[in-house]
């Protein structure tokens, strides 16, 4: 699973949802689960014809779907929460101003409900359209100003146009409504609060935001908003040793349908291309091929793309329902898993004599465990092929520990680390070298590219 990122001056690539901010989706539509995977539902309404064609990669055939399902409004009778959740899929592929367009006739002609002004909202606000979305957020609130939702949205166009004081009366007006035990009022006071620890967090308020962190917290054991790491960077709690699997899951979920074209168009990553390219260096490598491989946080098959030719069979595993579904279209891969990484190891148990680990890392943090565990399932003189990010040793945590988390808030490595790990386990260092996979903010992000082989 490849990491995100965004450049907020890159124009349409501001839509992608950043890797510290929860993915749009869990405040407008919820995420996919393990027990409801994309593509899967064979339903006739036009939302399950919009995942099934999202799920299998069709990114042209669902955009013009929803168009032609806009254009037949009219005439059918479609709902405006139909095009509601088609827009929000819109945006999902990264298209708010495709978005925008199925909604707007809707609220011209004043048939928009509160739900449809919110996603409206949140395609404007992603096209930069502030002052608009405020508008439409505002009038949204006049017709149910007692809707989590809204107010959720609204404190957070609000914070988008600067406006804070206004911005935090609305997510704490979200704490006074949504008291009662019901999921829907449990999610809205978990959003509330962790918005109100971003907001506070921003005006140099560590003891209020650490408050409201602590407060999601409470609310979400699972951790989907990543609220363990923000504590740990306002050193309010020592840091987490990986990020949460409903963090990692919620967030490449929202992010899975623009994933590839943002990946190698706005970020120029090209990690898979020189993880093979170092395996491919090794010496006896290419020659003991093809390899039953298994792909850790495959995502959607950019690795199994690089790594096809050196496979007999590829496994993929990935947390996300969404990418997994996107790495089954691709064709790369033989079986393809939603799960966490070490239990589906664990369950799994190969033998397998390749496995791939392209920025997958960068969100366990202590990789001990993972180290264990392909011990256990890489055959002798079996090769692990991984990336993360390069930390320089410098600070006090990656002393200590030998990781950091980085100021992107994903995990970075020293190189002493990644070879006593190594060498505990087994695993000899055949070559462990510094490069660019990606940019960031249109900045070089030095990573480690290692290739180690099973003694």
């Amino acid at each position: 699973m490849s990491p995100i990122s965004d450049d907020p001056q890159g124009g349409e690539a501001s839509a992608a949802a950043l890797p510290d901010d929860i993915p749009p989706s869990l405040t407008v539509n919820p995420p996919f689960t393990d027990h409801a995977r994309p593509g899967e539902t064979e339903g006739s309404d036009p939302l399950s014809a919009m995942e099934r064609l999202i799920a299998a990669g069709d990114r042209a055939g669902a955009i013009a779907h929803a168009e032609s399902i806009a254009a037949a409004r009219n005439e059918e009778g479609w709902s405006a929460g139909l095009l509601s959740s088609l827009a929000h899929c819109l945006i999902d592929l990264g298209e708010p101003a495709r978005a925008s367009s199925l909604l707007e006739p809707v609220m011209a002609a004043g048939q928009a409900n509160a739900r449809a002004l919110t996603v409206l909202a949140r395609a404007m606000s992603l096209e930069g359209r502030h002052q608009e979305a405020l508008a439409a957020l505002n009038e949204a609130s006049f017709l149910d100003g007692r809707s989590a939702e809204v107010l959720l949205a609204l404190g957070a166009a609000r914070m988008a146009a600067e406006d804070t004081a206004r911005a935090i009366g609305d997510f704490e007006r979200v704490l006074r409504i949504a008291t009662d035990e019901t999921e829907s009022d449990t999610h809205a006071r978990t959003e509330a609060h962790f918005r109100l620890g971003e907001t506070w967090a921003s005006l140099d308020e560590p003891e209020r935001a650490a408050r409201h962190y602590r407060a999601s917290q409470a609310e979400d054991a699972a951790d989907r908003r990543g609220a363990a790491i923000r504590l740990a960077e306002l050193e309010a709690q020592p840091a987490p040793v990986k990020a949460s699997a409903a963090y990692v899951r919620a967030l490449f979920d929202g992010y899975a349908p623009r994933y590839d074209g943002h990946m190698t168009g706005t970020l120029a990553y090209r990690g898979p291309e020189l993880l093979a390219a170092a395996a491919e260096a090794a010496e006896g490598f290419s020659s003991g091929g093809p390899h039953d491989a298994i792909d850790l946080g495959c995502g959607t098959g950019l690795s199994g793309a690089a790594f096809q030719r050196h496979c007999a069979a590829l496994t993929g595993v990935d947390l996300s329902p969404r990418m997994c579904a996107a790495a089954e279209a691709s064709g790369f891969y033989t079986k393809v898993i939603a799960g966490e990484l070490i239990a589906t190891l664990e369950s799994e148990r190969g033998p397998f004599g390749l496995a791939i680990a392209c920025d997958t890392v960068i969100y366990l943090g202590d990789l001990d465990p993972l180290f264990a565990a392909l011990e256990k399932v890489l055959l002798p003189q079996g090769w692990f092929v991984f990336s993360t990010e390069k930390s320089d040793g410098a600070s006090e945590e990656a002393m200590s520990r030998g990781f950091e988390i980085g100021p992107t808030r994903r995990f970075r490595h020293t190189e002493t680390y990644l070879r006593g790990l190594g060498e505990v386990h087994g695993f000899g260092v055949v070559s462990l070298g510094t490069e660019v996979l990606r940019t960031e903010k249109r900045q070089p992000v030095e990573s480690f590219v290692c290739v180690m082989r099973r003694r």
